[in-house]
């Protein structure tokens, strides 16, 4: 049963570096073939799908959502 769980928890394991390789890879495809306002915009998104933080504002609302200034 052990063996079982610490296989399982292997595979897994695996799998999420192969799937952040995977995406990674195709990040790093379009950080080259994009201008150098792509390249914020793919950061600044990237840093908000892996937990970041923004320091300023965004640089474009996302859709459907309204922006209200800070009071």
């Amino acid at each position: 049963m052990l063996t079982a769980a610490i296989v399982t928890a292997a595979v897994f394991g695996v799998a999420k570096v192969v799937r952040d390789w995977l995406i990674l890879r195709q990040v790093r495809a379009a950080m080259d073939a994009g201008t150098a306002q792509d390249r914020v915009r793919i950061g600044l998104r990237l840093a908000e799908a892996l937990g970041g933080g923004q320091s300023g504002a965004s640089p474009e609302p996302p859709a459907g959502e309204g922006v209200t200034p800070p009071r």
